[in-house]
């Protein structure tokens, strides 16, 4: 009888703290609020490829130019004359010197900017692929879009310049992936690099960010393995507020 009535207190308990628990998370802000584990159904969802046909361009043939007809000329036969020798004074002038020419200044046209995917080609078959500080620079030097994974409150407290706040841990990470799916639907537009980070180290949150894009269809993903510390620790530029 004890026993019975000791596991029915138990139980009791054990129900009161996970509803504790449950209200306690609902009622936090958005920076504490914990996001529960739910099922994401576009992620498996991988949409149909289509390629656009390609409508060759037809030139009309510009006509041949014309031959111009030879005319021929009819030349009046040479008269001889005899003339009588003269004696000639012949005086010489002194050729003029060449005017000086100026040096021809050397003109170098600026190189054409490379192209990201020549240096970062699509890897579809693997989830993301890790980088560090040298390869991140350059692609944010080339305009590769970086996500930030982690929470917004330290996402304001510094940033690196053009990123977007991803938080994995807050409520409206997948409104955000669909976003930008929407924004990136063009199958040429999603071999795109996109570089993702967080705080390095034994944060993971890039990692599972990663995931969650790649099983929409992004085939270009790259993960910055040390983070926004090894940003600031290379001295790359760092903005501050809510905004990219």
């Amino acid at each position: 009888m004890d026993l019975r009535k000791h596991l029915l207190e138990a139980f009791t308990i054990i129900v009161a703290a996970v509803l504790c628990a449950l209200v306690a998370n609902a009622m936090a802000s958005r920076e504490r609020k914990l996001a529960l584990v739910g099922a994401y159904p576009n992620a498996q969802k991988v949409p149909v490829r289509t390629m656009e046909p390609v409508t060759p361009t037809v030139t009309d043939s510009a006509p041949p130019p014309a031959v111009p007809t030879a005319t021929t000329a009819t030349i009046p036969p040479a008269t001889t004359t005899t003339v009588a020798p003269a004696t000639t004074t012949v005086q010489k002038i002194a050729a003029p010197k060449p005017a000086p020419v100026a040096p021809t200044a050397t003109v170098t046209a600026p190189a054409p900017a490379e192209d990201p995917l020549k240096r970062f080609p699509a890897h579809p078959e693997k989830t993301y692929v890790e980088l560090h500080g040298d390869d991140v620079a350059w692609l944010h030097e080339h305009g590769a879009l970086f996500l930030d994974a982690r929470r917004t409150s330290v996402y304001e407290q510094g940033h690196i310049p053009g990123a977007r706040t991803f938080s994995v841990w807050e409520a409206d990470v997948d409104e955000k992936v669909n976003k930008l799916y929407e924004e990136r639907n063009d199958p040429r537009a999603q071999l795109q690099p996109i570089v993702i980070y967080c705080s390095g180290g034994d944060c993971e949150d890039s990692h599972m960010l990663a995931q969650k894009l790649w099983g929409v269809q992004f085939n270009n993903l790259y993960v910055y393995k040390d983070g926004f510390p090894d940003w600031q620790k290379r001295g790359g530029p760092v903005k501050t507020g809510s905004t990219p």
